[in-house]
């Protein structure tokens, strides 16, 4: 009686791992469609229509909307989570890229690329609530988890804006490397890294000080981040160099260098930091990387220019 009950108990136990396990969002920018990979399976299990050139997406935290940023048809794409089914396109500035979501998801904020601005869009009837001033070609968002304040890169002005929510005025604008994309905030807010595309390096800003304390050099055009707290890293997406960069944060150096698909651009890593989904613009597909191996160990195909520029992985 104890083997077969032995065997039932692990049976569900896998059941209930596979169910929880969330899915991934990945932004085809040349098939204006979004791909929903399983990541229990690893399969890719929906396309999803959407606007023209997809780039940017986000998730409410309980999955059960995903916003997408079309740059080329200027607007927005909501779906529901749960049935993977476009519910609504909302006109959005002259070149809506990245996009962020508060940590209630009262509000998302979503970079207009030509407008040198951040929209607040409320969640519940989708208008715009405010238009925040940016530098010039603003790129990478952030919220801090308690919501009090937006990151935003500014591309063609070098520098990162910190802008209090509140009042929507900058608290500080810090100057980082050459042309700063993608951002990512660590776990605790302590810091924030900076991807600079053109100067290939990667900024550390100190959340408390609003300082840069450390510059590190990565490969050609890093993109996007993710952060490993578990194992004290993050991981960086070099476009031009098809890999990611491992840097570990005790010694604030690149460890390895790991191969990828063609011009890796979105990264995130699965809760219980088990694997690392990175989409490959130029392969159409996504990498799965195990970071403890620090090795590719799958591939899923999406779709012609996978982006996924953005926070992509969601609970189902």
């Amino acid at each position: 009686m104890i083997r077969p009950l032995l065997r039932l108990l692990c049976g569900l136990l896998i059941a209930q791992s596979a169910h929880a396990a969330p899915f991934a969002w990945v932004t085809n920018q040349g098939a204006d469609s979004v791909t929903v990979i399983d990541t229990a399976t690893r399969k890719a299990i929906a396309t999803v229509p959407v606007g023209h050139r997809p780039a940017g997406v986000v998730a409410a935290h309980d999955g059960s909307r995903i916003y997408v940023t079309n740059p080329e048809s200027r607007d927005l794409t909501i779906i529901d989570g749960p049935t993977h089914t476009p519910v609504a396109t909302v006109p959005l500035g002259e070149g809506p890229l990245a996009i962020a979501i508060g940590p209630d998801d009262r509000f998302v904020f979503v970079a207009d690329w030509y407008e040198h601005q951040v929209y607040e869009l409320d969640t519940a009837t989708m208008r715009i609530v405010r238009r925040i001033p940016a530098g010039k070609a603003p790129s990478g968002l952030a919220v801090t988890p308690d919501g009090t304040r937006l990151v935003v890169a500014n591309r063609d002005d070098n520098d990162v804006s910190i802008i209090e929510i509140r009042t929507a005025t900058a608290l500080a604008t810090i100057p980082v490397g050459t042309a700063p994309f993608g951002v990512r905030l660590s776990h605790d807010a302590a810091h924030l890294y900076v991807a600079n595309v053109r100067s290939s390096d990667v900024s550390i800003i100190d959340m408390h000080t609003l300082k840069v304390t450390a510059t590190i050099k990565v490969r050609d055009f890093p993109y996007a981040i993710a952060e490993d707290p578990a194992r004290g890293r993050i991981f960086v997406t070099n476009q031009h160099d098809d890999t990611v960069s491992v840097i570990d944060l005790g010694t604030e150096k690149e460890i390895t260098a790991i191969d990828v698909g063609g011009y890796p651009e979105g990264i995130a890593l699965l809760p219980g930091g088990n694997e690392i989904y990175v989409a490959n613009w130029f392969d159409g597909n996504v990498s799965i990387i195990d970071p403890d191996a620090l090795r590719v160990i799958g591939e899923v195909e999406t779709g012609e220019g996978s982006r996924a520029y953005g926070d992509f992985i969601a609970p189902r």
